[in-house]
């Protein structure tokens, strides 16, 4: 059975940027359900959780058809979930390790350009899903939006940052004011944790 992702803050620790509430609501409810759903439908598969949650994607043919869909939904729901909450730092030091610094710059021209298109790509986002910084087998950086519950994994990328903009993780907090929600949230991103998963990535590329 998959084990819940634990969060490395205190649930009122990013206030005033994202509420307790909303924490409590989002992890506890929302993030718990999904994994909760997704351990369930792999035991009715009689799955011995073989693999990392992350290479069920790229595996998921092993699984009856009529089910995939299903795993998929509540398995995107985990992953993305525990990235999303693991991309974020109640410390709020936004200063930018190497080499993830040097390779945003490379790709985006400079910091705040990307910080600009991340803002611009996570508001341009339609319905629910996710906006996802992520890296092709090319190891190069990208950006991309993805509905619902999808994954990058299921594209043949690897995420290291994301943004979940459901109305979930902040409609009490901002109502349908979803830019200054995206705004807020990129004063908490936990650089250093990015920088280690991707430094992990390129480790593996090598």
């Amino acid at each position: 059975m998959y084990q819940p992702y634990i969060l490395k803050y205190d649930d009122d620790s990013l206030e005033p940027e994202i509420s307790k509430k909303t924490v409590e609501i989002h992890y506890h409810r929302h993030y718990l359900n999904y994994l909760k759903n997704l351990n369930e439908i792999l035991r009715k598969n009689n799955y011995f959780f073989q693999y990392p949650k992350e290479e069920l994607f790229e595996n998921i043919d092993i699984f009856p058809e009529a089910d995939r869909n299903t795993i998929l939904f509540h398995l995107g729901g985990v992953v993305n979930h525990e990235l999303y909450f693991s991309s974020m730092n109640k410390n709020k030091n936004l200063k930018i390790p190497e080499p993830l610094h040097s390779h945003l710059i490379e790709k985006f021209g400079n910091i705040e350009n990307f910080m600009n298109q991340f803002l611009e790509r996570a508001s341009s986002l339609q319905g629910s899903g996710y906006t996802f910084l992520a890296v092709k087998p090319n190891q190069e950086l990208f950006l991309l939006n993805l509905p619902n519950q999808e994954s990058p994994y299921l594209y043949q990328m690897q995420p290291i940052l994301a943004i979940d903009v459901w109305e979930h993780a902040y409609y009490l907090d901002y109502y349908n004011n979803r830019k200054k929600y995206i705004e807020e949230f990129l004063k908490l991103i936990n650089f250093t944790e990015v920088n280690r998963k991707y430094q992990e990535i390129l480790k593996k590329e090598k």
